[in-house]
């Protein structure tokens, strides 16, 4: 039943992009009456073949393969550049074509998988299809719902088979990809049946299908979607901007049509594909003369102020909009703009509505004047004549293939490292696509030729801890390195103060409340910022890269009493839209603009435990990992001998950031994994209880979060991730002088070990190393130990 739609879906994409390799498409030559396939890859700028290597396949070929693909739900391969082109590759070219095919390349690691559909997302009836529709008065609603825009794009390489296949197809492609609303089963036979006929009624009352079940509008990715909202998003821009300037900035809603609305009209066009990054800007705590609307590849620049990219300009009157090819302007000198301006006009042939000239105009403020040098070829258009939704969508396609062009023509590639330029900062602002692991070995080699000697699983553990929650303590005493092996981590991954992705907070003794860190309202009336402020407003304006914050000796003061607020707004994270959002870290009453807590910023506070500091509360603790560095090896000198110095490299925040926040988040893709940590946990508990320090749901959820990472990428077995987090989550809250601390250590060392203690002393070395939990073990005994010697223990070591 497939095969026909493979058949059509391969001879209608003749020309087929190559998506491991941008600068390639596939030519496909159809042989033996359409059942089997001769493919070549050939250069998209020159047109020459880039090998001799041919690929032979047939339909039936390409339906076990497909057939695999949906019983596996992953393909994957790895490239050899030095390797002829595979079949595997053109696969995945070919069935990421699929509006529910997503597609990852990972350094050259490439794979493509589905995610399953719910019954809850197909309608039971029609009129419970047409009423939002109806209400809105928004056809294009269907086609930003994913399972409808599947269905189109089937007919639509279905082309003029009978509607008798064509329905047959739609129902057992639904029994394939749709589970019931719980997850647990594939759609019956008789609910795809039913479910797949409201929705071909409804779309044929609407009109998207006639009475064959062929599509009207075109929905192909190869064409230009219709259904989108920009003409009118930009005319309520360009008419209400100026009277909106006049109001307050904060959380106005003009703010959120730039930065969410009309992004997400343009990352929803099929040619704004994973590599893009779409950002829209009506200033930073006071509106902008120039609002904008930039759309980045993330192989040439994350931000604004490099690099260069597409960008929508409003003019200053509003009275004009331009799409423009430019350049971020902040960190690029004005030769450098002008010759990347030059070489762009010259190298790449435009169409003749596109202009290479000097001629835009966005108004007389210096901003508006430093834009205008930026840009090397832009659409003007008028506000009182906007052009129709097609027009603009399809300026925006040319604009973005020129866009491409010239990132093809001049071999700009993501595997650069960040050198050191003659300013001793940092340059070459591209973000390197490691794996998990080798993201790992990268800082954990760069921290190793700084001269500070800390194991590889050391560096594991504080990168899982912070992908599992962005808040870290780090203890131990003072000159194990805390400070340096948190800037050296950060700065292995391009986090540097000059850059300003990477602060160092000291705290002081003085500090009471949130005001100390995050900014105050001065006699005047004026918000005075904090030391965390400025850090936060970047990071909100720079998603694609992770920030790092180091609050220095974090418990001279009252951990409780200056951080609380922020650990409130760490816990109110939630997924919105599909994006990570908390609530506001100040009422926009004081700051005059929203505030908040990205998913891009990563808080670690070093501490010392001794008489001058102030010990930490289990909310503290519950909130945190929190890691011990005691251990000191001062021969470690090999790094002196080491004549090159490890470069640093730019990750993406998507190294770093969480993907779980809540444990359903986690249970759809690993249910055993809860239950077994669960199982662990509910044993420590029981321990725990007996002098009130067990803990509740929040850490159950970080502990298991941080175990599916491990397990995720390889990086501890599950013992050793969950000693980790024992260490860290449990041990921390267990201090006193009285024998129910006894017991419970007591307890937890039979749990760690399997084996009872009685004489402290008799504990062997092998006790220790042999045990399931050894790291655990080994501070439970140490623990133990100063109990018996000072009648007072606690996890911490100076305390």
């Amino acid at each position: 039943m497939f095969e026909t739609l493979l058949r059509n879906l391969v001879v209608g994409h003749n020309k087929l992009d190559d998506i491991t390799d941008y600068q390639s498409k596939w030519y496909i030559e159809s042989i033996e009456e359409g059942h089997k396939f001769k493919i070549k890859r050939i250069n998209k700028i020159s047109n020459e073949i880039k090998d001799n290597h041919l690929i032979h396949i047939s339909l039936t070929k390409l339906n076990e393969l497909w057939i695999q693909f949906l019983k596996e739900k992953e393909i994957d391969f790895t490239v050899d550049k030095d390797e002829a082109p595979s079949e595997q590759s053109f696969i995945l070219s070919l069935f990421s074509l699929f509006p529910f095919v997503e597609f990852r390349n990972n350094d050259g690691r490439f794979s493509i998988k589905y995610e399953y559909f719910l019954t809850d997302e197909l309608p039971r009836e029609k009129e419970k299809l047409l009423e939002p529709l109806e209400q809105n008065n928004d056809i294009s609603l269907i086609y930003k719902q994913q399972y409808f825009k599947t269905l189109l794009f089937v007919l639509e390489n279905l082309g003029n088979e009978s509607k008798y296949d064509k329905r047959s197809i739609l129902i057992n492609l639904g029994m394939k990809i749709v589970r019931n609303s719980v997850g647990e089963n594939l759609m019956k036979q008789s609910v795809a049946e039913r479910r797949t006929s409201i929705i071909l009624t409804t779309f044929q009352h609407l009109n998207i299908i006639d009475e064959n079940y062929v599509v009207k509008n075109s929905f192909n990715k190869e064409h230009l979607p219709m259904p989108s909202n920009l003409s009118a998003l930009f005319k309520k821009v360009l008419n209400e901007y100026l009277t909106s300037r006049q109001q307050p900035f904060g959380k106005h809603e003009m703010g959120s049509l730039v930065r969410r609305e009309i992004r997400g009209e343009i990352e929803q066009l099929p040619f704004i594909d994973e590599n893009y990054s779409v950002v829209g800007s009506v200033g930073q705590g006071n509106w902008a003369v120039v609002p904008w609307v930039a759309i980045m590849n993330e192989k040439i620049t994350s931000s604004t102020q490099r690099g260069y990219y597409i960008v929508y300009l409003f003019s200053e009157d509003m009275q004009r909009l331009y799409l423009t090819f430019a350049q971020g302007v902040t960190e690029t000198t004005r030769e450098q703009m002008r010759v990347i301006k030059e070489e762009i006009r010259s190298t790449i042939s435009m169409d003749s509505k596109v202009k290479k000239d000097d001629g835009i105009d966005l108004g007389q403020s210096k901003r508006a004047r430093d834009y205008v040098e930026s840009v090397a070829a832009y659409i003007e258009y008028q506000s009182d004549n906007l052009p129709v939704e097609e027009e603009l969508v399809s300026d925006l396609h040319k604009m973005i293939s020129y866009y491409e062009e010239y990132m093809a023509k001049t071999e700009v590639t993501s595997t650069n490292y960040l050198k050191q330029g003659e300013d001793n900062s940092l340059v070459q602002e591209q973000h390197i696509p490691l794996s998990i692991p080798e993201v790992v070995d990268h800082i954990h080699s760069y921290i190793t030729a700084k001269g500070f000697y800390y194991e590889k699983q050391e560096v594991t553990n504080l990168y899982l801890s912070l992908k599992t929650k962005p808040f870290v303590i780090l203890s131990g005493i003072s000159g194990t390195g805390k400070t340096m092996m948190v800037r050296w981590f950060a700065e292995s991954v391009g986090a540097t103060e000059e850059n300003g992705r990477f602060a160092l907070i000291p705290v002081r003794p003085d500090w009471s409340d949130g005001s100390d860190l995050l900014g105050y309202v001065d006699i005047k009336g004026d918000f005075k910022e904090g030391p965390l402020t400025n850090v936060l407003k970047s990071a909100m304006q720079d998603p694609m890269n992770p920030y790092f914050v180091l609050l220095d000796e974090m418990n001279l003061a009252r951990v409780e009493h200056y951080f609380s607020d922020l650990l409130s707004v760490m816990e109110s994270r939630q997924w919105k839209d599909g994006e990570q959002v908390t609530s506001n870290v100040l009422p926009t009453e004081i700051t005059g603009e929203e505030l908040y807590l990205p998913s891009n910023v990563y808080l670690i506070g070093t501490v010392n435990m001794d008489e001058t500091t102030h010990p930490f509360s289990k909310k503290v603790l519950d909130r945190a990992n929190t890691i011990e560095f005691n251990r000191v090896q001062l021969d470690h000198l090999g790094f002196l001998k080491e004549q090159n110095n490890k470069s640093a490299m730019l990750m993406h925040n998507d190294r770093f950031v969480s993907h779980y926040l809540q444990l359903k988040d986690l249970y759809k893709d690993k249910p055993e994994l809860i239950e077994e940590v669960t199982s662990i946990l509910v044993k420590v508990n029981n321990i725990l209880q007996f002098n009130g320090s067990h803990v509740g749901y929040r850490v159950r959820d970080e502990i298991c979060f941080y175990i599916a990472y491990s397990q995720m990428h390889e990086l501890f077995s599950f013992d050793e991730a969950i000693d980790h987090c024992l260490l860290q989550k449990i041990l921390p809250r267990l201090a006193g002088s009285d024998s129910r601390v006894e017991r419970v250590l007591k307890n937890l060392y039979t749990l760690f070990t399997n084996k009872e203690i009685n004489d402290i002393e008799e504990v062997a070395p092998t006790d220790i190393t042999d045990a399931t939990y050894p790291k655990s073990t080994e501070k439970v005994v140490e623990m133990l130990r100063r109990l018996e010697d000072d009648g007072f223990t606690s996890f911490w070591l100076n305390s």
